[in-house]
Formats: structure tokens, sequence, C-alpha cells
């Protein structure tokens, strides 16, 4: 059921990051998208059948790989850089003030 919770928001962040580039980068986000799932089930049938393992028996399985899948994302994700503090020159007009 939220499996396509994560599309809009990664849709957004493409879009944001080249809104030239929109209908490629959303082009390309789908086909990714569609190859991990057909992947899934694919990879998914054939250790069913190499493992012999029965559908009840692949939430472990699945579990352990989200687990995997947590671990590297924590160490792969960067924190956002802090905003640069810049001074204001001696002398300069405060923007709020020039506005009035």
């Amino acid at each position: 059921m939220a499996a396509g919770v994560v599309v809009v928001p990664q849709q957004h962040r493409l879009i944001a990051l080249s809104p030239a580039a929109a209908p490629v980068l959303l082009g390309l986000n789908s086909s990714a998208l569609y190859v991990g799932v057909a992947l899934g089930g694919g990879l998914g049938g054939l250790a069913q059948q190499g493992f012999g393992l029965t559908p009840a028996a692949l939430g472990p399985v699945a579990a352990g790989l989200l687990a995997l899948a947590l671990l590297w994302h924590v160490g792969t994700t960067r924190a956002p850089a802090a905003p640069a503090v810049t001074a204001a020159a001696p002398g300069s007009a405060d923007p709020e003030k020039s506005r009035a």
C-alpha cells in the first residue's frame, strides 16, 4: 500500500535539481523503479526455486535485506550543510529598512 508514497517526493527533488531536464529525469526515474520491481520479483522467484523457500519463509529474508538497505542508507547519507553566515559590510543598508 505504501510503495508509491516515495515517488512524488522523489520526483519533486529531481525537478528541483534540474528543471530543464525534468522530462528526461522523470522518465529515467520511472524506468529505474520499474526495473527494480521486475528484478525484485524475478530474484524472489529464483530464490524460492533455488533455495526451496516457501512464501512464508520470505519474510525473514526480506527483513534481512531491509536491514542491510537501512544500514547502507544511514552509512552513506550526508547531513545537510549548515547555511553560511555572512557578515554585513559596515555602513551597508539593512534590506528590511530599505523596503519601507
